[in-house]
């Protein structure tokens, strides 16, 4: 009896639990496959390298009427207005890279009797060791002034006229014109001005000038 209790109570504390031992929860949360990464960092862009520098060359020329002038001068200007070269049309300037306003003046009388000055349109682009050309245009206008008083032609007159309005980038000067038998070329626009003849003087206005026409212009006055 003493001997089966022994046994029992040894069998009770050396026997073990059937359960499996638990183990130790990992603190990292389990991630999923639709779990998006972290956004990477952008790339840096690199800087757009500088323009070229260097000198270039332009050239300029003039046209009356769509015909090459030369009685002309022209100028060259920075983007302020500093007038960095000149010369005549044709003549091949050498200037830094850059962009710049360019303006012909006609300087003969017999080409334009108004002897105007204008402005290109736009800027003139000039590339490091490249050749940039431009054509600054002027339009033309060929009129026959004839002033009659009563119906009757006079015979000698004097009429200064000057164009109202000019455009932008252009100057209009003060000029004269008397009898001829040929049409003078002049800039097309609207005119006004004084006509003398026989100690006497008179206002003109509303005188028009059509671009590329030959025209005969009459001046009546009383």
């Amino acid at each position: 009896m003493r001997t089966m209790l022994l046994t029992a109570l040894l069998l009770g504390a050396c026997g073990g639990s059937d359960a499996p031992a638990e183990e130790p929860m990992d603190d990292q949360v389990a991630t999923t496959g639709d779990e998006v990464e972290a956004d990477a960092e952008p790339a840096m862009e690199e800087p757009e390298p500088p323009p070229p520098t260097g000198p270039g060359q332009l050239r300029v020329n003039v046209t009356v009427g769509g015909q090459a002038a030369e009685s002309a001068t022209v100028r060259v200007m920075d983007e302020a207005g500093e007038v960095v070269a000149e010369g005549a049309p044709g003549d091949m300037f050498s200037v830094e890279s850059g962009s710049y306003r360019v303006a012909a003046s006609v300087t003969d009388a017999s080409v334009l009797a108004d002897t105007p000055t204008r402005e290109l349109d736009g800027m003139a682009t000039v590339t490091p060791g490249e050749t940039a050309e431009v054509t600054v245009e002027f339009p033309v206008s060929r009129v026959l002034i004839e002033v009659r008083r009563r119906n009757r032609p006079v015979a000698r007159w004097q009429l200064t006229v000057a164009r109202e309005n000019p455009g932008p980038g252009e100057e209009a000067t003060e000029f004269q014109l008397e009898p001829s038998r040929e049409h003078v070329p002049v800039t097309p626009g609207r005119y006004a001005g004084t006509l003398r003849f026989g100690g006497q003087q008179i206002e003109v206005n509303g005188l028009i000038f059509q671009g590329g026409a030959r025209m005969t212009v009459p001046v009546n006055v009383d």
